[in-house]
Formats: C-alpha cells, sequence, structure tokens
C-alpha cells in the first residue's frame, strides 16, 4: 500500500512539473551604472511572485560575486537604474547554475558562465530586434498589437526551432503570452519539459489556459 502511494505522489510529480532540486545560483560579473557611486539591484523572485532575495551592491570596477540558495527555478531581475531598453535584465535562476554577465556595448550586456547561459544568450539575441522595437512602442499606440504579435511570433518560432534547449522553456515561461505558451510548450521535446527550466513555464500554464479558455471564439473566415 504504501509504495503504491509513493508511486502515485511520484507520477503526480511528473504531471504537474519536474520535483524541485535545489542548489546554489550564482551571479559574477561586470555591471554598468549612470554615474559613479550608483548601485545595481538584483532580486529573486519565485514562480508565484514571491521576492526571494533582494541584493544592492555599488560597483567597483572588479567583478561581482553573489549567491543565493534555491529550491526551484525562480527569476533573476537586475536593475542597474540607467534608463532604457535593458534597465530591467531578466533572467532565469537555475539552481545549480552559474550566470556571467559582461559589458558588450552600452547599454547591453551579455550572458555567459554555464550552457544553459550561454543557450539562453543566444536565445535573448535572437529576439532582440523585435524586443527592442516593443519596448519602443508606446503601449496606447494603434501599432502596439502589431508590435506585440510580431514578438510572440519570434519568440515561438525560436521555441520552435530550439525544442532540444532548455533555455527555450525558460523563454516561455518568462517572456511568452498565454497563447504562444500554449502552442509553445508542445514544441519542446519530452527532456526539455521536464527540467528544472521548465518549472518557469509550468507554474504559469493553468493560469494561462484558464484565460484562453474565457476569450470570446474568434469568428471564422
Amino acid at each position: 500500500m504504501m509504495k503504491k502511494l509513493m508511486l502515485t505522489v511520484l507520477l503526480a510529480s511528473v504531471a504537474l512539473g519536474v520535483m524541485a532540486q535545489g542548489g546554489k545560483f550564482t551571479v559574477q560579473g561586470w555591471f554598468l551604472v549612470e554615474n559613479e557611486g550608483d548601485s545595481v539591484t538584483f532580486q529573486i523572485i519565485d514562480c508565484d511572485y514571491k521576492l526571494l532575495y533582494e541584493e544592492t551592491l555599488a560597483p567597483s570596477g572588479d567583478m561581482l560575486e553573489l549567491s543565493f540558495d534555491l529550491k526551484d527555478a525562480a527569476k533573476l531581475i537586475v536593475d542597474d537604474g540607467r534608463e532604457g531598453y535593458q534597465r530591467h535584465y531578466t533572467v532565469p535562476a537555475i539552481p545549480g547554475d552559474t550566470v556571467i554577465f559582461y559589458m558588450e556595448a552600452d547599454p547591453y550586456y551579455c550572458l555567459g558562465g554555464s550552457q544553459f547561459y550561454i543557450d539562453y544568450d543566444e536565445a535573448v539575441q535572437a529576439i532582440e530586434p523585435q524586443a527592442i522595437e516593443l519596448f519602443e512602442v508606446d503601449a496606447h499606440s494603434d501599432r502596439y498589437l502589431e508590435v506585440l504579435e510580431k514578438y510572440q511570433d519570434a519568440l515561438l518560432s525560436y521555441v520552435e526551432n530550439h525544442p532540444d534547449k532548455e533555455a527555450s522553456a525558460a523563454l516561455l515561461g518568462l517572456f511568452a503570452g498565454d497563447e504562444t505558451l500554449e502552442i509553445g510548450h508542445y514544441a519542446l521535446l519530452e527532456r526539455v519539459n521536464n527540467s528544472v527550466a521548465a518549472n518557469l513555464y509550468k507554474a504559469r500554464l493553468a493560469e494561462a489556459r484558464e484565460r484562453l479558455r474565457m476569450m470570446p471564439m474568434k469568428p471564422q473566415p
């Protein structure tokens, strides 16, 4: 009876998402600030939108390093106080992995570290033109929905062309709209869907499906 109960719990865990695999998440890098003496804030937010950690440091020109103990995948937000496209830089926080921020051309960062973050940097750069266009368009303008759709199409295209990358699962979890999320997660390989990074989108999937269910049906052409 006990074995049967344990098997039922295990199967339920697999259905809902991979069981959390905790570990140390390390952030390293060189960070840009507007003026000497300005600081950089690092926030870790979990899949339930709860703030787990917040650290504020003043870059000295040397490489900064921080470590966070995580029980599951989460979201890292880096705010260097500057205005512009990358003021709030959002990155998956994966326990057991290391992300390194490199200064590219101001105001941009590029990422290195473990293979996951190399892949994630490639994914972000692939959809960056559409992301910048979305950032720059007025949310109240007539063009906003058109630009948003282009961004979501670019994101979905990347996921469908890279179904073997855990970075694709993270991209869905952080930036996909409801419809993009629902379509995109089916494209991922089973191994990727069972990764810790996939928990970023699985936490959103039920709510996304409920919103899609409540939407009025599109008229048939």
